[in-house]
């Protein structure tokens, strides 16, 4: 009996003396799940920053890049040979659009913003970058385009859908109604599902 009267002696004494010390310091807050597992405005914005890290930096064209889907007119002739023909074709395109000499370089800044210089003249806007879906929005003005994104750790690959290209094509070249577009025309006829694009190199 003693024992037991002694046992909850002791405990009315330990929670006293906690409750007077919980009382006293005011910086013990209760434990709040939310401040732990809530991600805050610093913390998304810490994250953007982060993925846009992996494609920031100043680019310049180098060739065009052509990626294919599978059950494409290019997945049935056979992806390399028919990849290598596009290329070359492309390639020619792009060359009587001036693209190499209109088109001087993409920066993109960590901070999500981008600046391409087309003619001598400064085009900049915002971009999105989503790591997870592999794609890239670039915003300006009322355009917006979005790509898919491809880092082999020594070139920036953007992959469009055929007429998001002639878009950009035309914003790139100054041109509207040049008989080169309107060639590249078929490709949204007859490659639906092939994405076609630039492959970019760091700026020395």
């Amino acid at each position: 009996m003693r024992a037991n009267l002694l046992v909850y002696t002791l405990l009315l004494l330990v929670t006293a003396a906690w409750s007077k010390a919980v009382a006293q310091d005011h910086n013990l807050q209760p434990f709040n799940p939310d401040s732990v597992f809530t991600l805050s405005a610093t913390d998304i914005e810490h994250e953007r920053i982060e993925a846009n890290r992996l494609i920031a930096g100043t680019w310049q064209y180098d060739k065009p890049s052509v990626n294919a889907q599978g059950t494409s007119v290019l997945g049935k002739l056979g992806k390399p040979l028919a990849k290598s023909k596009l290329k070359k074709k492309l390639d020619k395109a792009f060359k009587k659009l001036k693209i190499n000499k209109r088109w001087n370089q993409l920066t993109l800044t960590e901070d999500g913003e981008w600046t391409m210089i087309v003619a001598g003249k400064d085009l900049n806007g915002k971009y999105s970058y989503s790591p997870s879906k592999g794609t890239i929005t670039l915003k300006w003005l009322a355009i917006s385009l979005t790509a898919h994104v491809k880092h082999d750790g020594k070139h920036l690959h953007l992959y469009f859908d055929a007429d998001r290209l002639l878009t950009l094509l035309r914003l790139l070249s100054g041109l509207s109604n040049s008989d080169t577009l309107k060639a590249l025309a078929f490709l949204s006829d007859n490659y639906s599902d092939v994405q076609v694009g630039f492959e970019l190199k760091p700026k020395k």
